[in-house]
């Protein structure tokens, strides 16, 4: 029986979408073909176009009414992904999007309820939960191998220049948001999924280096809902290049780093009872990443397209992601009320979004 060859569609065709080409050339067992871009600036999606042999758009609408696919990437700012989202989802397609899924949790949630309405696919992209070191470590908390877990450390220390802030919305507000939402939101993401919930957050953000409307730099100490205790710094002001994007617990049977510019490393794996080959664990869940985009969408494209291909629907990456949001404008509303905020509470930004 032969396999399916899938039609894809871009949307926004920037720095994310140059990535995602980088990717989708390497995935040598999946039968798949772009068949159209879009993005409102034409060169780029004539350059897009050019590379890909597929038919370029100017005007989403145009493009929706035209086009015969099995899925749509949203790939374009972060503020425009409800709108474009919600637009693919009126027009009957299957809809992978970057995160965050929308700014607003309200206008996740709708997303989420049309994609059922419509009996539609719908997928969000946090590809660090498929890297090897996340994967592993996830594993070892799942069958309570630290015993009690004591403390967590969250850390990013990027690099970000001021002109990556002097485009139309990187760093505002109604489009982006800070490092908490742009950068860190995998950090974020990868806190929950691994350790589960957050119970209470206290916050602290600042504009150290960069101008811009939001924050470059966070700090955060949380309590977990199973008693643990986190601590969560998050900058794009290191200098003068990208330096870490760590996880590190403490437990009562041990102590454990996965490190490396994207979650993508073990750097440290200590435990009492020590039966493992430590040097061959290292080996063999850690990756090579070039940036911290990573190379796990590499993972979840296939992953995606088979569940379409099987009629397999779910939402789960959908639920998730709006957990996720749901903590990033905790951690924005503590620093903006200058008080300790429950995660319960669904307590929102009075700026994110707006």
């Amino acid at each position: 029986m032969n396999k399916k060859s899938h039609k894809i569609a871009l949307v926004g065709c920037g720095r994310v979408a140059e990535h995602y080409i980088k990717i989708l050339r390497k995935l040598k067992k999946v039968d798949f073909r772009v068949v159209a871009v879009c993005d409102v600036k034409k060169n780029r999606a004539l350059d897009f176009s050019k590379k890909l042999g597929a038919k370029p758009y100017f005007n989403l609408k145009d493009m929706l009414k035209e086009i015969d696919v099995d899925l749509i990437l949203i790939l374009t700012p972060s503020g425009l992904h409800y709108e474009h989202s919600n637009l693919a989802l009126d027009y009957k397609f299957n809809v992978l999007v970057e995160k965050p899924i929308s700014l607003l949790v309200s206008d996740a949630k709708k997303l989420l309820k049309k994609a059922k309405k419509n009996k539609l696919f719908l997928f969000v992209a946090f590809q660090n939960r498929y890297n090897k070191a996340v994967v592993f470590l996830k594993k070892a908390i799942q069958k309570k191998q630290f015993g009690k877990i004591v403390s967590i450390s969250v850390v990013l220390r990027w690099c970000r220049f001021q002109n990556y802030y002097s485009d139309e919305w990187h760093g505002t507000w109604k489009l982006d948001g800070g490092v908490v939402n742009q950068q860190a939101i995998h950090h974020v993401d990868a806190l929950t999924y691994i350790f589960g919930p957050v119970k209470k957050i206290s916050s602290f953000t600042s504009k150290r280096l960069n101008k811009l409307e939001a924050e470059d730099t966070c700090v955060s100490i949380m309590e977990l809902k199973n008693g643990a205790l986190c601590t969560f710094e998050a900058t794009t002001a290191a200098r003068p290049k990208d330096f870490e994007a760590s996880i590190t617990v403490v437990g009562e049977r041990g102590m454990a780093k996965i490190g490396g510019i994207g979650l993508n490393k073990i750097d440290d794996w200590e435990m009492i009872n020590k039966k493992k080959d430590v040097k061959k664990l290292k080996r063999m869940n850690s990756e090579n990443f070039e940036n911290g985009y990573g190379i796990s969408h590499m993972k979840i494209i296939p992953l995606f397209l088979k569940k379409i291909e099987n009629k397999k629907r779910d939402y789960n990456s959908v639920n998730q992601s709006i957990s996720t949001l749901k903590l990033i404008h905790s951690i924005y509303a503590s620093s903006e009320k200058s008080r300790v905020v429950k995660y319960l509470s669904n307590i929102n930004s009075r700026k994110l979004g707006r």
